[in-house]
């Protein structure tokens, strides 16, 4: 079975760095990084050109938060697992279909049994088509 496609969304260069290299060694062969992302704007381009299975985003950014680019994605075949440092926005992200959420730092454990779970549901159930209802 090929690895799910993933795209790692995060204006922090170190914790874009720490996710790929803990998915790398941990995960390497549920998941593949295809792309790294520093902006929103170029998510939205990344995510149009990878068609990734799932991606890491981060919600505090420049020029905009993860909520504004999930909005872009009205409906989307892409799960999303949120990556912050604020427990604050856990409910908003139930709300646009989080399938999870995680507090930095990222403990390797609960990372792994994110994807793992994640590997598990998409292999159940298939793409998801989720649509956001605002």
């Amino acid at each position: 079975m090929e690895p799910f496609k993933v795209i790692l969304i995060d204006d922090e260069p170190d914790s874009i760095i720490s996710l790929e290299i803990i998915l790398q060694e941990f995960c390497g062969d549920k998941v593949i990084v295809v792309d790294k992302v520093p902006i929103i704007d170029k998510a939205w381009d990344s995510i149009k050109a990878n068609k990734p299975d799932l991606i890491f985003l981060d919600i505090d950014m420049p020029r905009g938060n993860g909520f504004d680019l999930l909005e872009r994605f009205p409906i989307r075949k892409f799960d999303v697992i949120f990556i912050t440092a604020y427990g604050r926005y856990e409910e908003k992200a139930k709300i646009y279909g989080a399938f999870d959420y995680l507090l930095k730092p990222i403990d390797i454990e609960v990372l792994k049994n994110v994807v793992e779970k994640f590997v598990a549901y998409r292999n159940s159930q298939g793409a998801p088509q989720f649509k956001l209802k605002m």
